[in-house]
Formats: C-alpha cells, structure tokens, sequence
C-alpha cells in the first residue's frame, strides 16, 4: 500500500513528476548527480512510480506502525534545517509528515543512499581544530542523542570510540528530523535510511560504471546497525541540548529498494 503525497520543493514549486522534481528541488551537485542507478533520481522515482506522487509502498509499511491512521503526506525533497549556528544546514534528502484529516501526526526524514556511505565517520571531524565548528558540532549530536560527548574540542581526542565510528550522516539525519518535529510539536519522529540496490549484484555495471555495490552495502548495513543498536541502547529518546529538547522519541529504521524494481 502506498499513501497519496503532496511534494513541494525548496521554492515551494509543487513537485508532480520528474522533470519538475530536478528543476525545484535538484541534488545538491545537480546534473551529475541526477542518474538512474543513484540515490538522489532512485528516491524521486520511487515516490512517483505510480504516476503520481505518493509514498513508496515500502516506506509506508515502515512507518504505518507510528502513524497506522494516516491518509496522507507532505513532503519536501532536499528540506534544510539548521542544527546549530554553525555554517551549513542538514539537507534532508527528503523530510516529510504525516497527517491524518489534515493534522500532522509523525515528522519522517529520509537519507536515501546508492552505492554510497555516511560521508565519513564522526570520529574523522576529530582532526578539525579551531577556528572550524565541526567538533563543537560534533558534541551537540552526541550529547542529543547519547547523553555523552564524543570528542576532546582542545585536542581533537575521540573520547568514545563506538560513537566515533558512527557514520555521520545518521547523526546529523537524525538530529535534524528530531527539530523538525518538535518545531511541530510532535512527539515522535522517524528516521529512514532508505537503501537503494541492484536486485543482482553479480550483474554487469553500465558502461564507465565501477561501483563496488558490495562493499558499500556491507558498509551502510554495519553503519547503519551499529548506530540503530547504541540510539536504542540510550533509549531512543533526545537529550536536552541548547539546540534539542529532551524527551523525543525517535524511531530509527532501514528500507531496502530495488533499483530496477
């Protein structure tokens, strides 16, 4: 089952097929990003491979158990939102919420990957000394999410090395989801990492095509346990920061999609 969605790009365009999708709301590199086979053109066709825009059929059965009563979505590809005051945004692949007769009831941020990781782990901001943020940063997640920090911000010493692993995205995916939902004063919000692959592994790669899917599915489903297994572990709630309110519960799951579906 899928559910009827309005998509409205960073410009406020309505967004109803393809063509209006890259020219509102274009990955971040455009044209070269813009492929069949990658993450950024894969999500825009699966949430319009009926014709129309709607949730893909496998999102929504990932999150019908937070929201069982929704009749339908809002989203919005290519969303920002400020998770500190430091410099750059997260840019939710796409964020969304559900509503039910026309009241919102769950706040959904997807990170939607191909043959691609996390960009980098937490641990590897360790070596941004001052005058850049991303250590500082860095701690504003951790703290959010964990209770804990994760790094020394004199010395650049990853303090917690389990969460110095972590990929980095799924922390700034997840902390950007959890504000956007309290800006709407929802109580729950869910984080999808939804994973696009061949339905073949061993098949032959379009020409210039040299992605290794296997080991980067290896290495999105290993970052992507290992960082669903500790939120759990501390509870699955947010933690008072000076940017994030305590007491939000976020759920934190993986959807697979074939590319060639």
């Amino acid at each position: 089952m899928s559910l009827p969605a309005r998509l409205f790009a960073p410009d406020r365009e309505e967004i109803v097929d393809l063509d209006s999708w890259f020219e509102h709301a274009p990955p971040e590199k455009g044209l070269p990003q813009w492929k069949d086979g990658y993450s950024a053109k894969e999500q825009a066709r699966a949430w319009l491979r009926l014709g129309r825009p709607s949730m893909p059929g496998e999102l929504y059965s990932a999150v019908a158990h937070f929201a069982p009563d929704a009749d339908e979505v809002y989203g919005r590809p290519e969303h920002q939102t400020c998770l500190d005051n430091y410099s750059r945004a997260r840019q939710h692949d796409l964020f969304a919420c559900l509503r039910r007769d026309g009241v919102m009831t769950a706040a959904v941020g997807i990170e939607a990957k191909a043959c691609e990781g996390f960009d980098g782990t937490v641990g590897d901001r360790a070596a941004a000394g001052p005058p850049s943020k991303k250590r500082t940063r860095c701690n504003l997640l951790a703290r959010a999410l964990f209770g804990r920090e994760v790094l020394d911000e004199d010395s650049g010493e990853v303090l917690d090395a389990v969460l110095g692993g972590h990929g980095y995205q799924l922390w700034t995916a997840a902390v950007g989801t959890v504000i956007e939902a309290q800006k709407r004063e929802l109580a729950r919000a869910v984080l999808i990492v939804h994973q696009f692959r061949p339905q073949t592994l061993d098949a032959p790669l379009g020409a210039g095509d040299k992605r290794d899917w296997v080991t980067a599915l290896s290495k999105n489903a290993a970052a992507f346990d290992a960082f669903a297994a500790e939120f759990a572990a501390s509870g699955s709630i947010t933690r008072q920061t000076e940017f994030v309110k305590p007491g939000t519960t976020l759920d934190v799951v993986k959807v697979e999609s074939y590319i060639d579906a």
